[in-house]
């Protein structure tokens, strides 16, 4: 693990433990073996390692973790939202950062932290709580057929 990653390798080891993760599918050709090892006295049972996103099987992981040396085009983030996960978190170079910031909002997807120090950006994204419940969107009042003929605007 490079003296680079280190952080990034950190807040994911966070996050998998904080979300009570049992299993995680990640994205990387970096070596994730002192991650993996770090994991083994915790809930986590199962981590799936990539080098890409084809040919990756629905399967039932609990996040879906991208990490900054596989590049993803939008195309490939929607298949992961729709498709492979409803976490996921995903870390990028910040060389572009106001572009990658920009297409990462407009898909949903939170900044986690951006470290200026070794150019690293994480977004998340959890479709649990990206649309949270809305008191007055519900068939309570105004969206109440029975209120219908009772008022007029």
């Amino acid at each position: 693990m490079s003296k680079k990653n280190k952080f990034i390798f950190k807040f994911i080891y966070g996050v998998l433990v904080d979300e009570l993760c049992e299993s995680a599918q990640l994205i990387t050709n970096q070596d994730l073996s002192k991650l993996a090892k770090s994991l083994e006295n915790t809930h986590v049972k199962n981590i799936n390692i990539s080098p890409n996103i084809i040919n990756i099987p629905q399967s039932g992981d609990d996040i879906f973790i991208v990490l900054d040396d596989i590049q993803l085009s939008p195309t490939d983030i929607g298949k992961i939202k729709n498709l492979l996960s409803q976490k996921i978190l995903i870390c990028t170079n910040s060389k572009k950062s106001v572009e990658t910031q920009e297409m990462m909002i407009k898909l949903g997807f939170q900044l986690e932290f951006n470290n200026r120090e070794d150019g690293k950006m994480c977004f998340s994204y959890n479709l649990k709580t990206y649309n949270s419940k809305r008191s007055w969107n519900n068939s309570e009042g105004w969206a109440n057929p029975e209120n219908f003929d009772k008022f007029r605007w």
